[in-house]
């Protein structure tokens, strides 16, 4: 075999075939226990969930907001609906735990009610997809398109606000019709908007930054607000070291000391953990007081620590892998279980309400999660700009309560923008204008002689907020930017740069991705320009930027230029995508733009071994010999211990004709990994 096509074979079978492009697409991007312990943490859990209290009697609510005549008596009595939404629940975990007894309240719903799979949008970062449920509509047209915004007064940035999305939500639709309505904890929701009802928004608490008050205006009607504060307030009293410990019982006091009065909360586990149950816990509350007080016609309560607690342990969960160590694995592979066990007492508890009303139920997920097979091996839930690749395409969603026919098993599927549609229809509200729809499977049918109303024409955007001191907005910003970044939705670079108007280069971005997938290219293009011209150092624009241009054969080097800028800006999976490119090129006959791409790289970066591994593949293809084999010593000082390198520097040292360097670069690579016969083979032949 000629030296040059040996390598090629060795070195291509080693990474594989170049990715598809749908493969490289690049998304930003913020899816055990023995019986008699479960049932003693459970009960602690319990004691601690359910405890009754007195709730202050809230100030009388505002009048309420008016009703639109022109949908108002298009409205039908429908039935009082409560939907639950859990971020990033997924079926194939919540399965396990019905099947074993962990969540008996989810498995009387999945028996008697109708359930499915919904699926996402992509890219599956939460504000984007959350908007789009609520709304029946796509980003591209409810306009929230990061998690991030520019304040147009302070000029920093905040998370994405209310007055940002454009078209109507579910809770703007329900007051057009006259019907009573509260939504908790929703994405984009601060300032809380005027509604028929309740809005607390998702700036009261949330997992992914902190303040050390709520602003004002998260809550409508003003009224409602210090109702609202001492909730928070009595959640986070709750949540000490008892209630940890229920979910970690090995946690000393000490430990637990120590973990929470870290200044980021998010830089252990057990912080983490705390955040996590008090936000469950201050939104649940909330809104069960609220219900079982004011009696409405649709709840909508948002549960993000499905999701969080995903992100922060799924990577202990069983089996365990090679990056977790033993001790980390025993102390955390079980609190996913334990979680979910209380968000099933939490179920149970709206299960009673609806009962006693008479109400129905929904569930929905907006994505789901790798929790067990296809989870990422190599990148960490919560690393930089990889969060979206532990989402999994499909979410749930579930219907149950009076009129809901069984179905077999989850036999019903759709798309998350039908959520909207869904809600809609199991409210007595007329079906709304330009959204997606029908109704989810299993929703009983509405009468067809019903005409879609245009809830546009009556909805007025929220307005911003009141403006706050330059020392408050800085602080939220340095915040929340921290904690996304930590968590894995934005990058290294991400939240720096300058803005376009009110939006940050995340939102382009986003918007390019979107208008992609909608066949608007030459628009993602341009899209993607603007994004780079905002912040030039962020690496998902980049690379998407490279990755259309590469598909459409178009400006092929600025694309690789691009990529290369991104690779050197920390793109994830960065060296996968260049190596990959380099091998489509060799593969089209063009290894000249395979080395002048290569090239670039080590200038670019010159510590990542597999660029010098690379070229010096391609060097021997063309005869260069000398050259290559100076670029296996430098990937061999790269990395040691890395068998392939020494294998291609031996073949590099035949082609420049020092058979007794080969045979030592031979020698060594066996040592390494005994399992490589073609060389063994050679040094055979050889005598060796």
């Amino acid at each position: 075999m000629r030296i040059g096509a040996f390598l090629i074979a060795f070195l291509t079978l080693r990474w594989g075939p170049t990715p598809s492009a749908n493969q490289r697409s690049l998304l930003r991007s913020r899816r055990w226990i023995e019986t008699p312990f479960y049932l003693v943490c459970i009960a602690a859990i319990a004691t601690i969930s359910c405890r009754s209290r007195e709730s202050q009697t809230p100030a009388p609510t505002s009048s309420p907001v008016s009703a639109a005549p022109q949908i108002a008596s298009k409205t039908t009595a429908g039935k009082r609906v409560i939907f639950i939404g859990l971020d990033g629940a997924d079926w194939s975990l919540l399965d396990q735990y019905v099947s074993r007894g962990v969540m008996p309240t989810l498995a009387k719903l999945v028996s008697e009610g109708s359930s499915g799979t919904v699926k996402t949008i992509s890219p599956p970062l939460s504000p984007l997809i959350w908007t789009t449920m609520m709304t029946g509509v796509s980003p591209l047209e409810h306009r929230i398109l990061d998690f991030l915004r520019v304040n147009p007064t302070s000029q920093q940035r905040e998370p994405i606000t209310s007055d940002e999305r454009k078209v109507p939500a579910v809770w703007n639709m329900a007051t057009a019709g006259g019907k009573k309505v509260g939504a908790l904890g929703y994405w984009a929701t601060y300032p809380a908007e005027s509604v028929n009802g309740l809005m607390v928004s998702d700036r009261l608490f949330t997992f992914l930054f902190s303040e050390t008050s709520p602003p004002p205006g998260v809550v409508h009607p003003a009224s409602m607000e210090s109702w609202a504060r001492d909730g928070l307030k009595r959640a986070q009293d709750d949540v000490g070291y008892e209630a940890v410990k229920a979910i970690l019982p090995w946690l000393t006091e000490a430990e637990y000391a120590q973990a929470v009065a870290v200044t980021d909360p998010y830089a252990h586990p057990v912080s983490a953990l705390r955040r996590i149950l008090i936000e469950t816990k201050v939104y649940d509350e909330l809104g069960r007081d609220w219900y079982s007080r004011e009696n409405p016609d649709l709840l909508l309560l948002y549960i993000q620590g499905t999701d969080s607690i995903g992100h922060v342990f799924a990577p202990y969960a069983p089996p365990r892998q090679s990056s977790v160590s033993e001790a980390d694995y025993n102390h955390y592979k079980d609190v996913a279980e334990r979680y979910f066990a209380l968000i099933d007492q939490l179920l149970a508890r709206y299960v009673a309400l609806a009962q006693k009303t008479g109400s129905t139920i929904m569930l929905a997920s907006d994505h789901g999660f790798l929790w067990g097979e296809g989870r990422p091996t190599t990148l960490s839930s919560a690393a930089n700009t990889t969060a979206a690749k532990w989402h999994a395409e499909n979410g749930v969603y579930l219907v149950w309560g009076p009129g809901i026919q069984p179905s077999a098993g989850h036999a019903g599927s759709g798309k998350v923008d039908q959520v909207a549609a869904t809600l809609l229809a199991l409210a007595g509200l007329p079906p709304a204008r330009d959204i997606a729809g029908p109704p989810l499977p299993g929703t009983p049918a509405t009468p067809s002689s019903t005409e879609p109303v245009d809830y546009r024409a009556v909805y007025t955007p929220a307005k911003p907020a009141a403006a706050t001191s330059a020392s408050s907005d800085s602080r939220v910003d340095e915040d929340t930017v921290a904690k996304l970044r930590a968590l894995g939705y934005i990058g290294a670079s991400e939240g720096k740069g300058r803005a376009f108007g009110s939006r940050t280069a995340g939102s382009l971005n986003n918007e390019g991705l979107l208008l992609k997938q909608h066949g608007k290219q030459k628009e993602a293009i341009d899209t993607f320009d603007t994004a780079i011209s905002v912040d030039p150092n962020l690496a998902s624009a980049l690379w998407n930027l490279s990755d259309l241009l590469w598909a459409r054969g178009e400006s092929l080097d600025k694309s690789d230029a691009l990529l290369v800028r991104a690779f050197a800006n920390g793109l994830p999976e960065g060296t996968k995508y260049l190596i990959g490119r380099a091998i489509g090129y060799q593969r089209n006959g063009q290894v000249d733009r395979s080395i002048s791409l290569l090239n670039q790289a080590a200038a670019a970066k010159p510590n990542e071994p597999d660029v010098w591994l690379f070229r010096g593949r391609y060097r021997v293809e063309r005869g260069e010999c000398a050259g290559a084999v100076d670029d296996f010593r430098q990937a061999a000082r790269l990395t040691p211990n890395n068998a392939a390198v020494y294998a291609s520097q031996g073949l590099a040292e035949l082609c420049a004709g020092n058979s007794a360097a080969a045979r030592t670069s031979f020698q060594k690579s066996l040592q390494l990994d005994p399992n490589q016969p073609k060389v063994r083979e050679y040094l055979r032949g050889r005598g060796q």
